[in-house]
């Protein structure tokens, strides 16, 4: 095998490692090869069922192919309801989520007696050249409830150094109450392409999975690892199993690049055409142990009819891993890129873009997988027009007594943008099947007025709601009691936009919170806004409250990031709940500009929903505040910046600091 040329592999976009060579195709080196990769084309996204690979080379080839067009055309890169939580240790606020029964990782979790963070900090020295490794380190802290206090029981360094600093799991053992912690999942992905002076290293992608024992929280210690090749789309956990969706590139050593004869063309070619299952299948290590093979051909799904000419740039990887057992559970691959993943509790689904032939024209191809016990499903495939959002994509996406709804947008050149519904159902010959579709003839009402973009969307059961903004913020309340007869019911035209609604009480009390930003006339954003609205009568939604906050350049981190918003439902009392979120506020007057402003703190802002299901309204209380100017002109970067709301306590975790207060004493 000849030297490893690593600007072939840069070239490529393939981390390049040493892979064996075993279950190669084993053709003759001496033989005629075809170095013409004219014909050669990137499999498309259909709306067509998927089939089983029956054998090795169905998928194998066209892996191949996907090497021959990168060495063509040089690098191409792919881009729920809260309850109280009723337990022994008191009421506490849990990880915002968007499925009930669906755990989502976040770098904080909270159990009701310890809080658990996940802080990056600068690697080592011996690091130091690699560019944005982090050293990770677990904080835990015991809490104190009745005096919003905290104490520090230990740091624990997490092993290795990461890309992205880890998000975390909770785990309770079968014979643990839900509210002890016994485990940690951290959750974390490396992209392992840097520059050590002259020599450039490459090496692949890594998902990395370490289950951390907490069961003793001064003496925490690593208890398993498990490393899969790939980048890591989304992860997600049901009851003790975790799913986990990679993008895998095959790894691929001894092409040369460039090319610049016959001979150096034809041994890359020879080089491709040796590569087995070995070489171009994702693999995975335990414990740092040998690799084994992750997927093999028997677990994708393919296009039918896929021809000879066609190739995959990658793999999408569905891995279930019971971390109960500490193994895999089950596997599912298949070649398409990645708008958007979506899980319910029975179900995931991958959204792929896709162009029409005109080159032009958008729709996104939807795959279904069926879950239960770790055993992963292959059910179906469909197709919408249009693209779904990028920010928070999983929102435009729901599951609801068996069917998909989507919002999805046609950008229309010359035009008004389409923002559509979309109903799909799977039908016994593996397809996702369109329902109904908003607008349609019977309701031709469109969703959003010209010139509009989404900018939050939220499916409660059979409701939608949709939330389009330019200058003002129209929020849109669509019936989907009948889903194959979908209308607008209700509609109501507010200043500034929402990039985030959460439902808030019981089903019936039809109460949604917004959080977004109040604009200017011209359009310019000039603070955060926490809005509170009543669509209790469908046709008439009304705005309850709203709290301004802050000029240009407010910002808080729960405009993106659903996890920052905290909510706690007050299990003595169902018709109040409490929320928390961050907010960097800008409201000081510049002297050196006066349409400029200037940061004037960061907080925890909290609230009170009062008297749900009767006469609620959206109150503010108070702040705990976490950083001022001094220093800094602008607000410190500190991360993790979460909030935990437990009983009359409020903490606040920034970075390494845990701040506590007393309900009672917020300041406002």
């Amino acid at each position: 095998m000849g030297t490893v040329s690593v600007r072939a592999a840069l070239l490529l976009g393939l981390p390049a490692w040493l892979a064996a060579c075993s279950g190669g195709s084993n053709i003759d080196a001496q033989a005629p090869v075809d170095i013409d990769y004219s014909s050669l084309r990137l499999a498309e996204s259909t709306d067509s069922p998927l089939i089983n690979a029956t054998s090795e080379e169905q998928v194998l080839r066209p892996l191949r192919n996907g090497l021959r067009l990168a060495l063509r055309e040089g690098p191409v890169y792919t881009a729920g309801a809260i309850a109280p939580n009723d337990s022994g240790t008191g009421n506490y606020s849990r990880t915002t989520v968007q499925v009930d029964g669906v755990d989502e990782a976040d770098p904080v979790q909270y159990d009701g007696r310890y809080i658990y963070s996940v802080r990056p900090e600068a690697a080592p020295a011996s690091f130091a050249p690699i560019p944005g490794m982090t050293r990770n380190v677990l904080q835990i802290a015991r809490t104190d409830s009745t005096t919003a206090h905290a104490d520090i029981v230990t740091e624990f360094n997490i092993e290795g150094e990461q890309t992205t600093a880890p998000l975390i799991y909770r785990l309770s053992g079968a014979s643990t109450t839900a509210a002890e912690t016994q485990y940690l999942a951290a959750v974390s992905t490396t992209a392992r392409v840097y520059s050590l002076v002259t020599t450039t290293v490459v090496q692949p992608d890594r998902t990395t999975v370490q289950l951390l024992d907490v069961r003793d929280p001064s003496a925490v210690s690593q208890a398993w690892k498990i490393e899969l090749d790939g980048w890591l789309k989304a992860s997600r956990k049901i009851g003790n199993t975790l799913y986990l969706v990679t993008s895998y590139w095959p790894h691929i050593a001894g092409l040369t690049l460039p090319a610049t004869g016959v001979e150096q063309r034809e041994a890359n070619e020879r080089r491709i055409r040796s590569l087995g299952a070995a070489d171009l299948l994702p693999r995975y290590r335990v414990n740092g142990g040998a690799p084994r093979q992750l997927a093999s051909a028997g677990n994708c799904v393919i296009a039918a009819g896929t021809t000879g000419q066609e190739a995959y740039r990658e793999l999408i990887v569905i891995t279930a891993v019971n971390l109960d057992e500490r193994s895999v559970s089950d596997v599912a691959c298949l070649s398409t890129n990645i708008g958007g993943v979506y899980l319910s509790r029975d179900s995931l689904y991958v959204a792929a873009e896709s162009y029409r032939s005109d080159g032009v024209s958008v729709f996104t191809v939807l795959h279904k997988f069926a879950l239960g016990d770790g055993v992963i499903g292959y059910r179906a495939t469909g197709a919408v027009a249009g693209r779904i959002g990028w920010l928070n994509a999983a929102y435009f996406m729901d599951e609801y007594l068996g069917d998909l709804r989507l919002l999805t947008t046609q950008r229309i050149y010359g035009g008004a943008d389409i923002h559509q519904l979309t109903v799909l159902r799977e039908s016994q010959d593996r397809a996702l099947k369109t329902v109904s579709r908003l607008p349609s003839p019977e309701y031709p009402a469109h969703i959003g007025k010209s010139g509009e973009q989404i900018q939050a969307v939220r499916f409660v059961n059979e409701r939608a709601y949709v939330v389009t903004a330019q200058f003002t913020d129209p929020l849109y309340v669509i019936d989907l009691t009948d889903p194959a007869r979908p209308f607008i019911a209700g509609e109501l035209d507010i200043p500034g936009f929402s990039t985030y609604l959460q439902p808030v009480g019981p089903v019936g009390s039809e109460l949604l919170l917004a959080i977004g930003q109040r604009t200017s006339a011209t359009g310019l954003r000039q603070g955060v806004k926490v809005e509170l609205f009543d669509v209790t009568d469908i046709a008439n939604p009304q705005t309850i409250g709203a709290a301004l906050f802050g000029g240009a350049g407010t910002s808080s981190e729960a405009l993106s990031d659903p996890h920052a918003l905290t909510l706690l439902p007050m299990k003595d009392d169902a018709s109040r709940y409490r929320l928390a979120l961050p907010i960097n506020v800008y409201d000081t007057p510049d002297p050196s500009a006066a349409d400029r402003l200037l940061w004037s703190y960061s907080a925890l802002h909290l609230f009170e929903i009062d008297d749900i299901g009767g006469s609620p309204q959206l109150n503010f209380r108070g702040v705990l505040q976490t950083a001022t100017p001094g220093s800094t002109s602008y607000p410190p970067t500190e991360l993790p910046n979460r909030s935990v709301l437990h009983d009359d306590s409020v903490f606040a975790i920034r970075g390494g600091r845990i701040l506590g207060k007393s309900w009672a004493d917020l300041a406002e």
